[in-house]
């Protein structure tokens, strides 16, 4: 289970993902998967990937808290090589938070029409992390005024980044998961690694829907 712990702070203490709070909250380590080859969204990827590894992070370290306006999660996971990329033809770090719009939605297919998801996702060659919803395989769809906050640091091998939320944001109410001090709800976790050339549907994540509770 993951666990956002209440803690009376400012934004920027929690957004600082060298933070000194961070070190007195629990870490839950999540395992990692390569995804299926089956979920790839086109024919060209599944094939050109049919022979290669992907899916290079085996865990990702997660912590959670919130001050009572915005919601933190802190990831950390093991790369050996730092990609912030200002080349387009090259791949950035990244991760993710998934949580489901509605009931249980499939992980792997990326939910589906009637059971959506959302994903904050953190590219370390962008400032703002995307505020993403899909409904399906190749469904993925980017708000164009991201509700989130992020901030990553990559430090002799390791990544540490913080990806947040304000508890009350001004989107649909279709594409929005209610979360407040007391609530409980599920979420995931995904990364990228650049280095190894991983984006879109090739990445690690876990498969199952972790609970997430907001201490209250």
């Amino acid at each position: 289970m993951v666990k956002a712990v209440q803690i009376w702070t400012s934004n920027e203490a929690l957004q600082d993902p060298d933070g000194q709070l961070w070190s007195g909250i629990e870490k839950q380590r999540v395992t990692l998967l390569a995804s299926p080859i089956i979920s790839q969204p086109s024919e060209y990827i599944q094939n050109k990937w049919a022979s290669l590894k992907w899916g290079a992070t085996p865990e990702v370290r997660v912590a959670a808290a919130h001050n009572g306006k915005s919601v933190f999660f802190r990831l950390e996971w093991d790369d050996t090589v730092e990609d912030r990329p200002t080349d387009t033809a090259d791949f950035p770090d990244q991760c993710g938070v998934m949580m489901p719009l509605k009931n249980d939605a499939l992980i792997a297919e990326m939910g589906a029409p009637d059971l959506p998801v959302c994903m904050w996702l953190w590219r370390a060659d962008i400032p703002t992390p995307r505020y993403v919803t899909a409904q399906g395989r190749g469904t993925t769809s980017r708000y164009p005024e991201s509700p989130l906050t992020g901030q990553g640091v990559w430090r002799n091998g390791v990544w540490q980044v913080v990806i947040s939320r304000p508890f009350n944001v001004n989107l649909p109410a279709a594409l929005t998961v209610p979360l407040a001090p007391g609530l409980k709800h599920k979420c995931t976790f995904a990364v990228w690694q650049g280095s190894n050339k991983e984006r879109g549907g090739l990445k690690a994540y876990q498969p199952l829907w972790q609970p997430l509770e907001i201490e209250s």
